[in-house]
């Protein structure tokens, strides 16, 4: 079975150069603090023009990456990491540098307030909404990406039907992370672990009970082809390996991975 890809983005050439830039701050070559070559240098040594250099810049500017200022030229900053997951072009490079473990515990805790408005605020269009998806998955999906795409419209369908556009904006690129090989750990099995796991939260829902609800998304993050306890497994075996002298702006962070599906 082939190696899961990752969704397709377009990029301008600006896009290019920022994500080369930033490729070569997440492997360490570009601490904090340390000055990038002229942006005629750069766009000599790229193959483009000033122009392009000068909007990379502007845009790893904007996202707090590098701070750019007449006369001191461009300095790399002490930045974090999570803000870039919310822009399509640096997504999954931002995804490499932060640790699986801390990701997954962010969107189970979010998740659990989510269900419990859900609970209480959600009207009977939502209810629909959830249940026409709930249908779509029947019989039992079989393909890795047809369950994938329907598995996210069910959270978003979830997270709306709590009535918070925050908690849905939030949510949403955490529904983006890919985990490596969760596709070729897809089965008959898994499927049917999730789809289960997504009956109990719309029926908790549905029922307007926080207890099933707290109960439902317990079960929903301890199935499917990447579920929480083999998260912390992977990370406890990362940690182990983990090299003695992480990047200075990596610091406290947890072992970088991948994530995804339930």
């Amino acid at each position: 079975m082939t190696k899961d890809w990752p969704t397709a983005v377009v990029q301008t050439l600006p896009d290019q150069v920022a994500q080369m830039i930033l490729a070569r701050i997440a492997a360490g070559e570009l601490p904090p603090g340390h000055r990038l070559p002229s942006q005629r240098e750069l766009a000599q040594s790229m193959g483009v023009g000033l122009a392009v250099i000068r909007e990379a810049i502007q845009r790893l500017a904007a996202l707090n990456v590098v701070e750019a200022s007449h006369g001191s030229g461009t300095v790399v900053r002490n930045f974090r990491w999570m803000p870039l997951i919310y822009d399509p072009t640096m997504f999954q490079l931002a995804m490499q540098r932060i640790g699986i473990l801390d990701l997954w515990e962010a969107r189970r805790l979010l998740e659990g307030q989510i269900i419990r408005l859900a609970a209480e605020r959600a009207t009977q269009a939502d209810l629909d909404a959830m249940l026409a998806i709930l249908e779509r998955a029947k019989p039992l999906p079989t393909d890795y990406e047809a369950s994938l795409a329907l598995n996210r419209e069910f959270h978003i369908a979830l997270a709306r039907a709590g009535q918070n556009a925050v908690l849905v904006d939030l949510l949403e690129p955490l529904l983006d992370v890919r985990t490596e090989g969760a596709g070729r750990r897809f089965s008959r099995e898994t499927s049917q672990n999730t789809w289960e796991a997504h009956q109990r939260i719309y029926r908790a829902v549905l029922s307007r009970d926080l207890k099933q609800a707290d109960k439902a998304i317990k079960f929903h993050f301890g199935v499917g082809p990447i579920a929480l306890a083999e998260i912390d497994e992977r990370a406890l075996a990362a940690r182990s390996v983990a090299p003695a002298s992480p990047p200075a702006n990596a610091a406290h962070a947890r072992p970088r991975r991948n994530l995804t599906e339930t």
